[in-house]
C-alpha cells in the first residue's frame, strides 16, 4: 500500500478502512517519522502537567478542524499542510502531543493520546478527550472503569503494574468504578483537589472554575486540597451516599451531605452561599470542623459534651456569623464551646 495525499486526507476525515488506518499509523510509528518531527530530546522538555500555553484556543482549533463539515474547504486546508505522510500529525505535534481520532457512538468524538513521559521512568500514558455529547467508557489496566462525561479530559498510565500508585488527572467530570488494590492507592487529581480511594465508586465534577463536587456511591474516599502559600489544607473523609462541593481556590466547603451520621440513621446537610449558612441534622463534631475550615477558627471544648449531639439552624451569612452559631449551640446543648480567631 502506498502513502498518498488522498489516503491521508481520508484518514483525517475518518473515512479510511481499518486496514488503511492501521497501515498508516504503523508507518508513522515504525518509520521514524515521529522521531524526525518530534525528537526524544524535545519530548523530555514537555512538563508532566497537562496545562500549556493557549491550550483552550488550541483545542478549539483542533476540534473545529476534525469536525469540519465543508468538505471542499477541508480538503484545501489539509492539502496545504500535507507535504509527506507525517502531515497526519503535523498540526498537533507542534503542541507537544501526537494523537489520532475515532468516534464513539453516533455523536461523540474522542481523542486518544499515548504520551511518553521521561520523568516517570518512561511510563507510557493515555490521554482521552471526550468532545462529544455522550458518556465515554474506559477501562484502565487494573480493571477500574472510568465514565468520562462530555467535554472532559483524563490522563493516566497505560500500565499501573510497575507503579506504586494509580494517579489519574481529570479536567471536567468523570465517574470511577475503582478496582480494589490495597497496595496501590487510587488518586484522582482535579484542579486543586486530590480524591483518594482504595476500592470504591465516586464522581468528580469540576462545576465551575473554582468549584469541585465529589459524590461517593460506594466504599470510602478521602478528599484533600492544599494551599501551600497560605499554609491551609482541607481534608475530609466520606462514606457511601455522601458528597461535598468545595471552593478549591479558597479551600472552603460550600455544601456537604452526610447520609448516615455517626451513631444515628439521620442524614445531614450543610449549605453555605453568599446569603445563607445552613445546618440540618449535622453532628456537632462536623459543625465545628466546617467552621474551622471556612473561618479559620480554633475551638476549645470538652469532646464528651458534643458526642452524639446534632444541630440544625439557618443564619444570614455575614461577617463572623460563627459567633451566633456557637452562641446558639452552647445555649441548646450546654457545650461551653470557646473559640479564638487568629485573623482577628
Amino acid at each position: 500500500m502506498k502513502i498518498t495525499t488522498e489516503l491521508i486526507d481520508r484518514y483525517l476525515k475518518n473515512q479510511c478502512s481499518t486496514e488503511e488506518a492501521e497501515f498508516l499509523e504503523n508507518y508513522i510509528q515504525q518509520a521514524g517519522v515521529l522521531d524526525e518531527l518530534s525528537p526524544q530530546e524535545e519530548w523530555s522538555l514537555v512538563p508532566e502537567n497537562l496545562d500549556y500555553h493557549n491550550q483552550d484556543k488550541i483545542k478549539e482549533k483542533v476540534f473545529a478542524f476534525i469536525n469540519q463539515k465543508n468538505k471542499r474547504s477541508y480538503q484545501k486546508k489539509v492539502r496545504r499542510v500535507v507535504s509527506a505522510a507525517a502531515a497526519v500529525l503535523i498540526g498537533i505535534i507542534g503542541y507537544y502531543f501526537p494523537f489520532s481520532t475515532s468516534k464513539v457512538g453516533p455523536t461523540s468524538q474522542i481523542t486518544k493520546v499515548k504520551v511518553l513521559d521521561d520523568q516517570i521512568k518512561e511510563i507510557s500514558n493515555l490521554y482521552y478527550i471526550n468532545s462529544g455529547n455522550e458518556i465515554m467508557h474506559l477501562t484502565a489496566s487494573d480493571g477500574s472503569v472510568i465514565s468520562l462525561y462530555p467535554h472532559s479530559e483524563i490522563k493516566y498510565a497505560e500500565d499501573f503494574s510497575t507503579l506504586k500508585e494509580r494517579a489519574l488527572y481529570l479536567k471536567g467530570k468523570a465517574k470511577f468504578h475503582v478496582a480494589k488494590d490495597v497496595h496501590k492507592p487510587f488518586h484522582v487529581h482535579s484542579t486543586g483537589v486530590i480524591t483518594t480511594a482504595l476500592g470504591t465508586i465516586f464522581t468528580v465534577d469540576e462545576l465551575e472554575s473554582t468549584q469541585t463536587q465529589i459524590k461517593l456511591f460506594e466504599g470510602k474516599i478521602e478528599v484533600k486540597a492544599e494551599d501551600t502559600n497560605r499554609g491551609k489544607t482541607l481534608v475530609r473523609t466520606f462514606f457511601p451516599n455522601e458528597e461535598i462541593t468545595l471552593d478549591h481556590r479558597d479551600l472552603i466547603v460550600l455544601e456537604e451531605i452526610k447520609s448516615h451520621t455517626v451513631g444515628t440513621d439521620r442524614g445531614g446537610h450543610f449549605l453555605q452561599n453568599t446569603h445563607t449558612i445552613q445546618f440540618k441534622n449535622i453532628s456537632l463534631e462536623d459543625v465545628l470542623a466546617l467552621l474551622v475550615q471556612n473561618y479559620d477558627i480554633d475551638f476549645q471544648y470538652d469532646k464528651a459534651k458534643i458526642a452524639n449531639k446534632f444541630y440544625s439552624g439557618t443564619f444570614s451569612n455575614k461577617n463572623q456569623v460563627y459567633e451566633d452559631i456557637i452562641k446558639e449551640i452552647n445555649y441548646l446543648h450546654h457545650t461551653d464551646i470557646n473559640y479564638t480567631n487568629p485573623n482577628k
